[in-house]
C-alpha cells in the first residue's frame, strides 16, 4: 500500500500559513498554485 506524503496545510484547511504569517492570495510554485503566506506585522 504507497503512502501518501501530508503536511499540516492539507490537515488544517482554514488557515494554511504558519503561525504568524497570513495569506495574501496564491503564487505558482514548481507548476503548483500554493498559498502565499507573508509575515504579519
Amino acid at each position: 500500500m504507497p503512502t501518501k506524503k501530508t503536511t499540516a496545510a492539507t490537515h488544517k484547511k482554514e488557515d494554511p500559513c504558519w503561525k504568524g504569517y497570513e495569506q495574501a492570495g496564491t503564487k505558482k510554485k514548481d507548476g503548483k498554485t500554493v498559498p502565499n503566506c507573508i509575515k504579519k506585522d
